[in-house]
């Protein structure tokens, strides 16, 4: 475990700002992580974690207390019951767990190919892109509960995914120590459901592409929108993609609907994806 003093908190963030941080403690194995927890709890002092720094602006003024750097990493698979379950530390960047899952033919992060930050993240934000989300696959977050002071093991009903959304979400109660997905053995990837993804495949709505084609595909479009970190691409230096779609009741997105032709004409399409509550995205 790594302690330092007034050190700059913007090489840790991937807008590359941000002031000092009066402590910063690299934490290399989950034990760290929670030494380090628990002794800013017990003395009352401010806490900010970091990972892969995404998602996240420092101002110049930094941060008065303690940043513990999560660099805990380490990326494990195993056989249950016809799948495989790949485990990582939430310090691995998450971009190498999904190639790992690639390269070792692993279906069902494909999609979520080139997002920033780390995979500790994951389950917090409900990662999602092109079709999947982290929801999909996610077979349990282990984690450290700072009101109890204890280690658990939470499964995906405990974890209240939602749209781009969780039960670890706006909450600083669990601090995520490793992540395992439930993923499919193949060679091809997760039924295409994204029409833009569709498109850059040459493929239709459902078709089941190569994994390393769809994780390419997917790859290239976020490059083209300069959201695939890159130190030679000064475009994408960003915070990743943090919107949401609105989500309205299938009775609101009618109302909308009929006011986009009235104004636009009946060649008009909103863009829209029904849930499984019936309310449209």
């Amino acid at each position: 475990m790594q302690v330092q003093e007034q050190v700059s908190l913007a090489e840790l963030t991937t807008l590359q700002v941000g002031g000092p941080a009066r402590r910063l403690v690299r934490a290399q194995t989950p034990e760290e992580v929670v030494e380090t927890v628990a002794a800013a709890d017990a003395a009352g002092e401010p806490l900010l974690l970091i990972a892969g720094g995404s998602n996240l602006l420092i101002g110049d003024a930094g941060f008065d207390g303690t940043v513990l750097h999560v660099a805990t990493r380490g990326i494990s698979s195993r056989e249950v019951g016809g799948q495989v379950h790949v485990q990582a530390g939430a310090g691995e960047p998450w971009d190498t767990v999904v190639a790992f899952c690639v390269r070792h033919g692993l279906a069902g992060i494909e999609c979520l190919s080139g997002i920033p930050g780390s995979t500790g993240a994951t389950p917090i934000q409900n990662v999602g892109a092109y079709g999947q989300e982290v929801a999909d696959t996610i077979a349990s977050v282990r984690a450290y509960d700072r009101a109890t002071g204890e280690g658990v093991e939470l499964g995906p009903e405990q974890c209240g995914f939602g749209y781009r959304s969780s039960a670890f979400k706006g909450s600083s109660r669990y601090v995520v120590l490793a992540v395992e997905f439930a993923l499919e053995r193949s060679s091809r990837a997760r039924a295409v459901r994204y029409a833009e993804l569709a498109r850059a495949l040459s493929a239709e709505l459902g078709e089941l592409p190569a994994l390393a084609d769809a994780r390419e595909a997917v790859l290239a479009l976020r490059r083209a929108k300069g959201m695939v970190i890159d130190p030679e691409d000064p475009d994408s230096v960003s915070a990743g993609s943090f919107f949401l779609n609105p989500v309205l009741a299938g009775d609101a997105f009618a109302a909308l609907r009929e006011r986009a032709l009235a104004r636009l004409g009946d060649g008009v399409k909103v863009p829209a994806w029904t849930e499984d509550d019936g309310r449209v995205k």
